[in-house]
């Protein structure tokens, strides 16, 4: 994974991730990416919205290689 976050205005970012997976034991290698734009809430939460251009999972267990679309991403800190 590569990733790289850009904050403009005073409140909004927009992330950028490049993604590869390497199968080796079934010689299979997947690439793609992600993007999510989000809004800061106050000091602890951020709320976005993204797009994951890849078919696979953060999850690497998961190889059923249908994770593409939209997804919310809520993130808080204390």
């Amino acid at each position: 994974v590569i990733r790289n976050d850009f904050r403009f205005l005073k409140n909004w970012e927009i992330m950028l991730e490049g993604r590869m997976l390497d199968m080796p034991d079934i010689d299979e290698r997947r690439s793609g990416a992600l993007t999510t734009i989000s809004r800061y809430l106050g000091d602890h939460l951020k709320i976005g919205l993204g797009y994951n251009f890849t078919d696979f999972s953060s999850d690497l267990t998961d190889l059923g290689f249908d994770h593409h679309g939209v997804f919310l991403n809520l993130t808080g800190s204390m």
